[in-house]
């Protein structure tokens, strides 16, 4: 019997099939797969998926949008329900006491670093740290939202840490969003028309888009290479920083220092400084005062001393850190006095 024929053992037919019949039939099993794909989407989502989408359930819906840095706090009642209970500690904010506001991802906030060393060991100075993590613009707008209260420090350490170009790198300032109640979000990007039509009316069509990596704010950014110099759209999103901070400097006459740490892999010398040197040219355009710690933790003879198991900054790392500081606190005081 030749191929493509078909045979009735009962009646003896013989006949040729219908690759027609074979390919609708085909057509409407893959139709059938994806309207039951198409299902599964709308109402089983992943939940990671859903987030990006719809936003992270989120309790604070404290926020309004900004033009510069993207989101703002609505009010300084918004920064105070945030952080009421070290607020409380830290006492009114026209304390007549040497203050220092610290600003920093965990290695200032977190519990035994740089916050915590230099509150142990100057005794004589207030540690305005509030302990509470948040994103990198959003620093910039506490520092502004405390001012405008009348805390007026006599150091403003802005400290940053390769590791925080993740943020404004996977998802850039212009890509913040702020829903109508207060929450944070993310927008996505979408593919250029006419694909975004198409991609936005179908739920598994966005979720496959959204794994791609192609709906991030900044596809091309690469989180394994935050030491090296930043690229042209991230130094942008810094530089708003940057000047929303020194717009705060000069608005409330309070002193700004931006200050970088290098990460384990520039204190071994795995990697290079390109972070720390766009940060401090960065920072002379903004007209702010910059302070790189570098020195003291490339030149250590023990250098794995410097860190706890975590690779977090250990009590040697935190107490080298803090000398610098003050070093550079007393050298601006220095030349102040000497400008007077």
């Amino acid at each position: 019997m030749n191929s493509g024929q078909q045979h009735d053992a009962a009646t003896g037919w013989v006949g040729r099939s219908r690759p027609g019949s074979f390919v609708a039939g085909l057509l409407a099993a893959l139709l059938a797969v994806l309207l039951t794909g198409e299902i599964l989407a709308r109402f089983a989502m992943p939940k990671g998926i859903r987030e990006q989408l719809q936003g992270a359930a989120q309790p604070q819906r404290w926020y309004k949008p900004d033009p510069l840095i993207g989101a703002d706090f609505r009010s300084y009642e918004d920064v105070q329900r945030l952080n009421a209970p070290m607020l409380r500690r830290l006492g009114p904010l026209d304390l007549p006491k040497p203050t220092w506001l610290l600003f920093g991802n965990s290695f200032v906030q977190g519990p035994g670093n740089l916050a915590d060393t230099a509150e142990r060991l100057l005794p004589d100075t207030r540690i305005f740290a509030l302990r509470q993590y948040v994103d990198l613009p959003l620093r910039a707008a506490e520092a502004r939202q405390l001012a405008s209260q009348g805390l007026r420090p006599s150091e403003i350490f802005f400290v940053m840490l390769p590791i925080d170009l993740v943020q404004i790198g996977k998802r850039p300032l212009s890509f913040i969003e702020v829903s109508g109640d207060g929450a944070i979000g993310t927008k996505l990007r979408w593919p250029d028309p006419p694909w975004a039509s198409a991609v936005k009316a179908s739920r598994l069509a966005t979720i496959a888009w959204v794994r791609s990596g192609r709906a991030a704010g900044d596809p091309t950014f690469d989180a394994r290479r935050v030491s090296d110099t930043p690229s042209p759209r991230v130094q942008q999103d810094l530089s708003r920083i940057f000047n929303h901070l020194a717009e705060t400097s000069r608005r409330y006459n309070v002193p700004v220092t931006i200050v970088t740490l290098s990460n384990r892999d520039q204190v071994f010398g795995r990697a290079g400084f390109g972070f720390q040197d766009t940060v401090q040219a960065l920072a002379k355009q903004a007209g702010i005062d910059f302070l790189d710690a570098r020195r003291p933790f490339i030149e250590a003879a023990d250098k794995l001393s410097l860190f706890v198991p975590d690779w977090h900054f250990s009590d040697r790392g935190n107490r080298l850190l803090l000398q610098e500081l003050i070093n550079h606190a007393n050298a601006r005081a220095a030349k102040v006095a000497k400008g007077a």
